[in-house]
């Protein structure tokens, strides 16, 4: 095995989870400690969240980490980056985070990650059930939280935040307010904020920092001017002080430089370079392109054998130089001092960033490190390189769940690079739809990988004949029978391609489900099952547990259609794809087998969840069946409005298919069912009294009869008189049945009958 080959296979294990991301940096000595701000940060500590809010230069993140080390509390950390964009990456360093402070936190959500496709608010679940068992305090640190922009990893960062037991704090620092109900909060009392306003300097503390930490003989009025200058800004601050150290009339300086923000940044940040001897100079520009940087990565690229010497002499003399491990191997420039550096490098040299920035995505690839690889290529505008890595590295990305950064980079490329390399185009394929995207992002990229196979046949191959193949036949989409035909030519090509046969055998045995062709759907789904590599693959094991699951129901057999939903539901819940339309599957099948063992309750609480699951942008028959099976149990609780609701929604669906298999059948069943409710909704031999009324609300709920009473202040067999004279007057002979009956006649709200 090549280094490369190595280095890949561990990117694959752990997504090189390094020390710059868990850790917070070494905090420098001399920095100022701010006693005001840790005892603020202190104080909020009791909430769910605080928020350290302010632009570029505030020092948020050195109060932070000056904060975690002081703090008896437990810490994980997270250092955020463009790249973690992507809920699997994001979610896999926060839980390899938990596992430091004690092993087997982050185990259970490290474990579903590895599933494609599984639901981010799953793995926060998990998160969240192995921190509440942890019996301390714990704080969990985002640093750079406004880089998170993907919908999927802000929303599961909110499903964190509102789900967080009381022994876990979150604190994070950003440059702007993240997507959450922060107005709730506040008036909750649980949002611990630190602003801009917070962060600057006092004068005690710039003269702190000047006088006592750098040794500038600075006057108080001109320390007190400084502050004035540079609004308390302490980025501001920390440049000042580089420059005057050396100065020999400090004073005479300070007055010399005024205006905003920006204007003091570059104005300093000229000053300081212009102070330094060509070499170092030199190194400053060229490194700060390179984001986060090792001496070892700098020596190769930049062909030196010195870097980490430098880096390490810069690290003392320099506030800008930040540390980002304990070991004091991996480093970063401040971000407003990187960003000032590589303006004047580009203005310089504007040639040398895209060189540098090349070089450094080689070395990044042939680390591991696959993310950086992708993010410097990108920048050096090197698209043919984008695309050579994600040929080489989509299987990986796919099989850790990547499907977010598979898309962001897909999105990226032209057309002509993706035309090029059908299997990335179709790994992208696979990631819209296991990704929820909406339905035309999958079609751009079905179009694709078509157009090179008619363009391009020389470099289309047998395995990128089998995943079209597959792409096109697990979302059915307006002729149910050319499913069925293209199911049967992909099995026939998946015999040749072993790494999909049980998805292609279990993806036309559902279409043959649709279809009506039971016989054949039930042979599919059982070969498709007792494959021995079916529980590694999850998702086809899955559907096919759930197809044997509906044929089992509708043979008059509901206990063991049960039986296979629940196993169904079980491997997803094991591998963390239940709250993925692979789950969604099995719940609708648990609930059609639920239905009619006539646990209507149960039944609608599944058809729920799993019609949101199936939910497509686009009519597709697997979320037009969950809407079918929802709106039958629906209809039979009595519950007529939405059950009507349900069924339109489908038909209008059905509307758009050429060849529809069994689903209008269905849809005509559940009319049928519909027109029934309807008609019961007017037959009531006598109105229930109000005591009746009281029992009919909580027979709606789960609760005994011996509960209700307890309730209600009734012995049992006042309930049990009370029931007896409700089944009477509501015609019903089951509780199920009072329920739906007087749903239907309005006597219950549909809230009093959950679902």
């Amino acid at each position: 095995m090549t280094r490369r080959q190595a280095a890949a296979t561990d990117h694959a294990l752990d997504l090189s989870l390094t020390e710059t991301k868990l850790s917070p940096a070494r905090t420098r000595p001399g920095r100022v400690v701010r006693t005001r701000l840790l005892d603020e940060l202190d104080r909020h500590a009791g909430g769910p969240l605080t928020l350290v809010t302010a632009p570029v230069g505030f020092g948020k993140t050195t109060l932070v980490q000056s904060w975690c080390a002081r703090t008896e509390v437990a810490v994980a950390w997270m250092s955020l980056d463009a790249a973690d964009n992507d809920p699997i990456r994001l979610w896999t360093y926060v839980a390899a985070s938990l596992e430091r402070v004690r092993p087997g936190l982050g185990r259970p959500a490290l474990s579903s990650l590895r599933t494609p496709g599984v639901a981010p608010d799953t793995v926060v679940d998990r998160l969240l059930s192995g921190v509440t068992a942890y019996r301390s305090e714990l704080a969990i640190v985002f640093d750079d939280l406004h880089v998170l922009t993907d919908e999927a990893c802000v929303r599961s960062f909110a499903h964190l935040v509102e789900h967080l037991p009381p022994n876990v704090h979150v604190v994070a620092t950003t440059r702007s307010d993240p997507a959450l109900p922060l107005g709730r909060l506040r008036a909750n009392g649980t949002l611990g904020e630190i602003r801009a306003r917070d962060l600057a300097f006092s004068r005690d503390e710039a003269r702190t920092l000047l006088v006592e930490g750098e040794g500038v003989e600075l006057d108080p009025d001109n320390v007190e001017l400084l502050v004035e200058r540079t609004e308390g800004w302490p980025a501001g601050l920390y440049l000042a002080s580089l420059w005057l150290r050396d100065l020999e009339d400090p004073n005479a300086s300070v007055v010399v430089f005024h205006g905003d923000h920006r204007h003091v940044a570059e104005y300093l940040t000229g000053e300081v370079l212009e102070a330094l001897d060509g070499e170092t100079r030199r190194f400053l520009l060229e490194t700060s392109t390179f984001g986060t940087f090792s001496g070892d990565m700098c020596d190769e690229i930049l062909e030196r054998s010195d870097c980490t010497e430098r880096l390490r002499a810069l690290e003392r003399e320099n506030g800008f130089l930040v540390p980002l491990d304990p070991a004091g191997k991996w480093y970063r420039y401040h971000h407003l001092f990187a960003e000032l550096l590589q303006l004047e490098l580009s203005s310089e040299q504007p040639e040398r960033p895209a060189y540098l920035h090349a070089r450094a995505s080689a070395w990044c690839r042939e680390h591991g490190l696959i993310d950086e690889a992708l993010e410097h290529a990108a920048t050096a505008r090197d698209l043919g390189r984008v695309a050579e890595i994600l040929a080489d590295e989509h299987r990986t990305l796919l099989r850790s769940g990547r499907v977010a950064t598979v898309l962001r980079w897909c999105d990226v490329l032209p057309e002509e690079e993706l035309l090029a390399r059908p299997d990335v185009t179709l790994a992208a394929v696979f990631a819209a739809g296991l990704a929820a995207a909406p339905s035309h992002v999958r079609h751009r990229y079905l179009a694709l990988a078509e157009r090179t196979r008619s363009e391009l046949p020389e470099i289309w191959s047998p395995y990128d004949a089998t995943a079209l193949a597959l792409a096109r036949s697990t979302w059915i989409e307006g002729d149910v029978g050319e499913a069925i035909s293209l199911g049967r030519r992909l099995v026939t090509l998946a015999r040749a391609v072993p790494e999909l046969e049980v998805a292609a055998v279990a993806t036309l045995g559902y279409a043959c489900f649709v279809a009506g062709e039971t016989d054949d759907a039930h042979r599919l789904a059982l070969e498709a099952v007792e494959r021995p590599d079916a529980p590694s693959r999850t998702h086809a094991f899955v559907l096919a547990l759930s197809t044997l699951s509906y044929l089992e129901s509708e043979s008059g057999r509901p206990d063991a259609g049960e039986d296979r939903a629940r196993e169904a539901l079980a491997a997803a819940t094991a591998t963390g794809v239940v709250r993925t339309a692979s789950g969604g599957a099995a719940r609708v099948a648990l609930a059609s087998a639920l239905a009619r063992l006539g646990r209507l309750r149960e039944a609608e609480r599944e058809a729920v969840e799993g019609e949101r699951l199936r939910r497509q942008t686009e009519p597709e028959a697997g979320h037009l069946h969950a809407l079918l099976v929802l709106a039958g149990i629906r209809a039979r609780r009595g519950r007529v409005d939405r059950a009507a609701a349900d069924l339109a929604e489908a038909r209008r669906g059905l509307e758009t298919f050429t060849d529809a298999g069994r689903l209008p059948e269905l849809a005509a069943g559940v009319e049928k069912v519909l027109d029934r409710a309807r008609a019961a909704a007017g037959l009531v031999s006598e109105e229930p009294s109000v005591a009746e009324l009281s029992v009919l609300r909580l027979l709606a709920s789960d609760l005994s009869q011996r509960e209700i009473g307890a309730r209600l202040y009734l012995s049992v067999n006042t309930v049990k008189t009370h029931t007896r004279s409700l089944y009477r007057k509501l015609g019903a002979s089951s509780r199920e049945e009072a329920v739906e009956r007087a749903t239907a006649l309005g006597l219950l709200a549909p809230d009093d009958s959950p679902g």
